[in-house]
């Protein structure tokens, strides 16, 4: 971790990614995040380019102002923290490149992932940190499931894809420490720690609502998935 934040960012910190943040904001459950300060020893950061993507930009469209200025109110408020390390660029880069150079489908190589949440991916590398909120469905087989992919893609297109297994190994040596969740996670855990109980009798029924408000907003979580967390409640 560099020096200049190992003091200021714990180690159970989490990183988090534009993608989970909209979720929440769309879905209205930001206040989860808000929940957990102090339920923990970590912050909640965010790099300059999740910074831009969830609220700079949407800022500037008016069908997206009201989710940004939820996100904004948060860094406001210091619930969330934008850090940006010296070798954040240079990760940014390393990762960038090997991550859409992978695979490949008649001899060309697949764009995969963007700038954004490779840039979530070198901060928490930098920071040292394990812990990354993301709800982005394509970076998360990427680290979790590559070989998954490969024939997903391959049912996709009915097409052979064919893996830079060099490269594949540099970037699971790069992220095989992350520990990545969904914002539907972390609102399964504001649901254990108590966040809900404000609802009354309708507690289970208002998780489970938040469980399919996230996913309609974006978070990569299948309806199975949903049915089978509720069973258990």
């Amino acid at each position: 971790m560099s020096g200049k934040y190992s003091n200021e960012i714990p180690e159970d910190s989490i990183v988090c990614d534009s993608s989970s943040l909209l979720s929440l904001s769309d879905s209205c459950l930001l206040w989860v995040i808000s929940g957990m300060i102090g339920r923990f020893t970590g912050r909640f950061v965010i790099s300059k380019a999740v910074e831009y993507e969830s609220v700079i930009r949407p800022l500037e469209m008016k069908s997206h102002t009201l989710g940004a200025i939820r996100v904004k109110k948060l860094l406001l408020d210091n619930v969330i923290k934008v850090v940006d390390t010296p070798n954040s660029k240079t990760l940014t880069s390393e990762i960038l490149s090997l991550g859409n150079d992978l695979f490949y489908l008649a001899g060309k190589p697949l764009k995969l992932i963007h700038e954004g949440e490779t840039e979530t991916l070198a901060l928490a590398i930098d920071l040292g940190l394990k812990n990354i909120l993301i709800d982005e469905r394509t970076t998360r087989m990427l680290i979790e499931a590559p070989l998954e992919m490969k024939a997903h893609m391959e049912t996709e297109f009915q097409r052979k894809i064919d893996i830079n297994g060099r490269n594949l190994n540099k970037f699971i040596d790069m992220t095989r420490n992350l520990n990545l969740f969904r914002s539907t996670e972390l609102a399964i855990i504001g649901y254990e720690k108590g966040f809900f109980k404000d609802y009354g009798e309708m507690e289970k029924r208002a998780i489970e609502s938040a469980l399919y408000g996230l996913k309609f907003a974006g978070c990569s979580i299948s309806f199975n998935e949903i049915e089978e967390y509720c069973k258990t409640l």
